[in-house]
């Protein structure tokens, strides 16, 4: 079992995170004139809040991304998924695999609830979702399907909706409505990802169990897979991790990912401030990407802007970073990172920001930063602007990560 993220405010999660790519980088790189290669991402939710405030990010979470291995799997169970302090779902489990077999390639991610339930207005029995994207005979393709043991709505028992059709909506007095089995999927040059989730809440009335705006998705999936390629384009960005003792007390902020690139367009996710109780606040963030994967040229870039931070008695000014990777069909590979941080003061006294890679700055007593940490491999590089290490809280705070790399 996972911890849940905690989140005062967060935008809709994006696309899957990134478990392990500087690994994926080193078993994968190979030479200029690597046959062809897929890239395989998945995950699965228990619950997502995707607007407004409410007590709970993802939560049961379940991926794997920007991976060439065709046996990537992973697994998540929780007895209790909560939302804004309610018990929405109930013995959640979560799995996302990819595979190399007589279907294709692909990926498929499931996650499945044996009861979710809003007070007395939605009661959802033997819930399960899942959803597929796969590749084969030069073919793209999708599919995805959400079912109910049981589904009553005020106490009444609806078996016209145990199977139901995709995206149907479903007015719930008291709440205001929720989308069963949204489903879907997006084709791009470079590959394609499927969507499916089982139910989408959204509370457009004043109520005691979901704030009055926010959405809440449960059960949510998503699988991607890319065309082959000679070269796959990889990467992720993120304003704030926060990290007291072993436990996540918040996870990547305004995260993004990708193992398509864009079509060459900027793709931008924002997140409005963040609060960890008694350890850290984070300004808005925002993240942008844009590459594309092409037979003459393959491309990424990454960057991370945060307007402030305060940890303990730290407080840090704006801070962004930025990586970027590109390689061309002759085999020429190009990586580049910068970041910046504006300023660090405790209370009325202001300290120098220490410049050059993995430059640290120790203030005794309160605490240890380490600014333009930097990973480089020779086809991957990452960057955090800055890494705090707070004595006092037992704390380590990662702000303005930004990474980049080409695979083939």
């Amino acid at each position: 079992m996972r911890p849940r993220i905690g989140y005062k405010k967060l935008a809709a999660v994006g696309v899957a995170a990134v478990v392990g790519v500087a690994s994926t980088i080193a078993l994968t790189s190979g030479s200029a004139s690597a046959a062809p290669v897929f890239g395989y991402s998945g995950y699965a939710f228990g619950t997502d809040v995707q607007a407004g405030i409410a007590g709970s990010g993802p939560t049961v979470v379940s991926q794997f991304s920007c991976t060439t291995k065709p046996n990537s799997s992973d697994r998540n169970d929780l007895a209790t998924a909560n939302v804004n302090n309610q018990a929405i779902a109930q013995t959640v489990t979560t799995d996302t695999y990819s595979f190399n077999d007589a279907r294709g390639n692909g990926v498929t991610s499931n996650a499945t609830a044996a009861d979710i339930r809003v007070g007395g207005l939605v009661h959802l029995v033997g819930a399960k979702t899942t959803t597929t994207s796969v590749y084969k005979n030069g073919q793209l393709s999708y599919t995805g399907n959400t079912t109910f043991a049981a589904v009553r709505i005020g106490g009444v028992n609806v078996p016209s909706l145990l199977k139901p059709s995709p995206n149907f909506k479903v007015a719930i007095p008291g709440l205001g409505y929720m989308v069963l089995n949204r489903v879907g999927g997006v084709k791009t040059s470079a590959g394609i990802y499927s969507y499916s989730q089982a139910v989408v809440l959204h509370a457009t009335v004043k109520n005691r169990y979901i704030p009055e705006g926010v959405d809440v998705a449960v059960l949510k999936t998503r699988a991607e897979i890319t065309k082959p390629a000679t070269a796959m384009v990889i990467g992720d960005a993120y304003g704030s991790t926060v990290k007291v003792d072993k436990l996540v007390k918040s996870g990547k902020t305004a995260y993004q990912a990708t193992c398509q690139g864009t079509e060459g367009k900027t793709v931008r996710n924002a997140t409005a401030e963040l609060v960890v109780p008694n350890v850290a606040y984070v300004g808005a963030v925002y993240t942008t990407k844009n590459g594309y994967m092409g037979t003459e040229k393959s491309a990424i870039k990454f960057t991370s802007h945060i307007a402030g931070v305060r940890v303990g008695n730290l407080r840090i000014g704006a801070i962004e970073s930025a990586a970027s990777a590109w390689k061309t069909k002759d085999g020429k590979v190009g990586l580049d990172h910068s970041s910046s941080v504006a300023s660090i003061k405790v209370g009325n006294k202001t300290y120098p920001v220490a410049t050059g890679p993995n430059a640290v700055l120790d203030i005794p007593g309160v605490a240890k930063l380490t600014f333009n940490q930097v990973v480089r491999q020779s086809r991957y590089v990452s960057v955090n602007a800055l890494v705090i290490d707070v004595y006092s809280l037992n704390t380590k705070v990662v702000l303005g990560h930004s990474a980049a790399g080409v695979i083939g």
